[in-house]
């Protein structure tokens, strides 16, 4: 073992791999995202023709896959697939903040509450596992503010989330964190992949 150590080819190994993690880290941390381009999403491609069996007969290749890597990415990707843009998912994403500073297996009002959204499952009707996957839930919310009147009445529909016709500040509150946080990437832990539509 004491050999390995003193190695020169070991101890290069090693400065290569601890380099890559630094770097790997300190882009995610400062440079991963300059905020122009879809957070955290990549392109990839689903298939390869070169790469296929002989006996494939599409007529045309795969669609792309997106991969995403932030909360954002997921959040804007729910939207989008429901007509919606940025604004849709900067709302999103400050309720989710404000909800459960991110946080998938969050409990709250006593134990009625769940997930990233605090749902009360029991009252909607959803699983919870529903309410701690991010996709799922993020579409339900979305579900629920249309229901309140989104978009042409955005801020009572948020508000709506957490009790119509309470002035507690919680729809101003939830906006403000969607522009806070929207610049900043929440990286997930796994990232989610899902097939690009056409």
């Amino acid at each position: 073992m004491n050999d390995m150590r003193n190695d020169p080819k070991h101890i290069s190994l090693i400065l290569i791999l601890a380099f890559l993690v630094v770097a790997v880290s300190v882009d995610r941390a400062v440079g991963a995202w300059g905020g122009d381009a879809l957070p955290g999403v990549h392109y990839v491609s689903a298939a390869v023709r070169d790469e296929m069996p002989d006996d494939f007969s599409a007529e045309e290749e795969l669609p792309p896959t997106r991969v995403f890597e932030t909360v954002q990415g997921v959040l804007l990707d729910v939207c989008e697939s429901r007509g919606y843009g940025e604004d849709c998912a900067r709302t999103l994403l400050g309720m989710l903040w404000k909800e459960s500073l991110n946080d998938a297996k969050a409990i709250g009002d006593g134990g009625r509450a769940r997930g990233y959204f605090q749902i009360h499952y029991r009252l909607h009707g959803i699983p919870v596992s529903c309410a701690e996957d991010l996709r799922c839930s993020a579409d339900w919310t979305v579900s629920y503010l249309e229901q309140n009147g989104y978009p042409r009445y955005a801020t009572y529909a948020v508000q709506c989330h957490n009790g119509c016709n309470i002035n507690n500040g919680y729809a101003a509150s939830a906006l403000r964190w969607g522009e806070r946080k929207w610049s900043s990437p929440l990286f997930l832990e796994r990232p989610e992949t899902a097939m690009a539509l056409k």
